[in-house]
């Protein structure tokens, strides 16, 4: 089952709670409708998909580049201290969408798709539009009351149907309620508000307002070749009234050049070499040979990746001599992969030492080093490492499972499950969490203090389930 589906599943079951029972009176604040608390359960049944599903992109450095577009999206809107959450998913569909809780996901193919920056820059700003103004919440709080447990289910499947629109269908007849498509078109009315505040987000933040217009062009000219309008045109429909109100606005914001840095290139080269169903070494290879590219070192980077890929160590290296000399994060990054295909771990543990020296919080070097260290048996210095970090990046659930192998490497069970019972209450399965702790608690030890730190924390992750149950029951 497929992510898209899952999230609607996650959606039926929240929607049959009581609290879908037990409706709130009507009245023109949305929060009635769903309230704050509510809106993180959802939430959290969500990540903990987005977590654990293979469809999901895990890779440090397009999650962190695009969590940092993000960031700075957010902090120029109407809403900087609201917490939102970016993911990728692994799907050539151009294609992004908003979800309650702040939760916006992007797909491969957006990235692929992009000719810059602020393009994707663009789709952000409106997707951030659309959670900053409560659009969902808005469209149920304008419901019928007699309406409103059918509404609700076709509101959490609209969600899941803006994922992967095939959805809507299983939103229908689940729901045996009214048309999704109606209910998509209800939303519309929305998007020209989400157009106007995601502009106004992307001149804030230092890019070029056209982007919106130029990405919409892009999108509709490549439709012209296929049978099917791009994901993003059926789910956020794209009207000449639409277009014409866009291109007005901009002429309220002065002309900017902006320079996009090849980190996007780099990002974007990544993606079309390891997330991509439709790009290899041959695609690649073509376009550098016919000049075909948008960015001659983004195309040499995506190649050596995707050599590397292949195994074709020598030919990947190659590529790497002509760009080592772009100042740039994923380029040095890319000779460590080179230097762990040939399984050279005491220059690659040299190189990213000096690489962290430069760049100390990149997240990528953080890991590989940890990793490396766990491969020559190097437990203390992993452990060392990794508790500094953690107090940055408390969050994070990949350190607290090199933490915790670091403790397995030093045999100290208690320490190893307790760690990885962190990893997966960061990853919002907090089932799994319970019980890698009370595995912990249940070691035979004399450390009292360990023992202790256990225990206190056991208590307060049942006490969070506990609520987590009481609250479906009750809201």
């Amino acid at each position: 089952m497929n992510l898209s589906k899952k999230i609607f599943l996650i959606f039926l079951i929240f929607s049959h709670l009581s609290w879908a029972n037990n409706l709130p009176d009507l009245g023109e604040f949305s929060d009635q409708f769903i309230s704050p608390y509510q809106e993180k359960m959802i939430a959290r049944e969500i990540l903990y998909q987005v977590h654990s599903s293979p469809q999901v992109v895990q890779d440090e450095e397009i999650n962190d580049y695009l969590n940092y577009l993000g960031d700075k999206l957010v902090s120029n809107s109407d809403a900087p201290q609201r917490d939102f959450t970016f993911f990728v998913l692994k799907d050539d569909a151009i294609n992004a969408f908003a979800m309650l809780g702040g939760l916006i996901g992007v797909h491969t193919g957006l990235f692929i798709s992009a000719d810059n920056e602020s393009e994707i820059a663009s789709v952000l700003g409106h997707e951030i539009a659309h959670v900053t103004q409560k659009h969902l919440q808005r469209v149920i709080a304008k419901q019928d009351r007699d309406k409103y447990k059918s509404i609700f289910l076709l509101a959490l499947g609209l969600l899941a149907a803006r994922s992967n629109p095939q959805a809507a269908a299983g939103a229908m007849m689940a729901s045996q309620a009214m048309n999704v498509q109606n209910f998509l078109d209800y939303t519309r009315e929305h998007e020209q508000e989400a157009d106007r505040i995601g502009i106004d987000i992307l001149y804030k933040s230092g890019y070029n307002v056209g982007s919106a217009i130029d990405f919409f062009n892009t999108l509709q000219k490549g439709s012209r070749y296929s049978l099917s309008a791009p994901s993003y045109l059926r789910t956020h429909p794209i009207t000449s009234d639409r277009i014409s109100d866009i291109s007005d606005r901009l002429k309220d914001y002065p002309y900017r050049y902006t320079n996009n840095s090849n980190y996007f290139h780099f990002i974007r080269g990544k993606v079309r070499a390891l997330y991509s169903n439709e790009n290899n070494i041959k695609t690649f290879e073509k376009n550098i040979k016919n000049k075909t590219y948008v960015n001659l070192e983004g195309e040499q980077y995506a190649l050596a990746l995707a050599y590397l890929k292949d195994k074709k160590i020598n030919d990947a290296e190659k590529i790497y001599s002509n760009i080592r000399k772009e100042k740039n994060p994923l380029i040095d990054n890319l000779k460590i992969d080179i230097l762990l295909q040939k399984n050279e771990l005491a220059e690659a543990k040299q190189e990213l030492e000096k690489l962290l020296i430069k760049h100390p919080f990149y997240r990528a070097y953080v890991y590989r080093l940890a990793e490396v260290n766990l491969s020559l048996g190097n437990y203390s210095e992993v452990k060392e490492m990794i508790e500094q970090y953690i107090f940055k990046y408390r969050s994070d659930p990949n350190l607290y499972k090199l933490l915790a192998k670091a403790f397995k490497g030093l045999n100290k069970d208690i320490e190893y499950h307790e760690n990885m019972g962190e990893y997966f209450y960061y990853q919002y399965n907090l089932k799994d969490a319970i019980v890698q702790f009370g595995i912990a608690k249940n070691i035979q030890s004399n450390d009292f203090y360990s023992k202790s730190r256990v225990e206190s924390r056991l208590k307060q992750l049942q006490s969070e389930q506990l609520m987590l149950e009481e609250g479906r029951k009750n809201k």
